[in-house]
């Protein structure tokens, strides 16, 4: 398993930080919402989930990150 950083945004704030650990960042950001997830596709209220495992190459000075928004209701 991988170790994530899910963030809660709206708009330009970052509005909660959740950890999670599993296989894929579109799982992690399920189990930290509580709730499914699908493409960012422009939305004001988004999840970023930043890979914590991954160590940046050289070339790379950030950590990869993912854009979701939030689907349906809260379990």
């Amino acid at each position: 398993m991988k170790a994530y950083r899910v963030e809660e945004i709206d708009g330009e704030t970052v509005v909660a930080v959740h950890a999670a650990e599993a296989k894929t960042p579109f799982e992690a950001a399920e189990k930290a919402l509580g709730q499914k997830v699908t493409l960012r596709a422009g939305a004001d209220r988004w999840v970023r989930v930043v890979d914590l495992t991954e160590r940046p190459r050289p070339v790379r000075l950030r950590p990869t990150t993912f854009e979701f928004k939030a689907i349906g209701q809260r379990k």
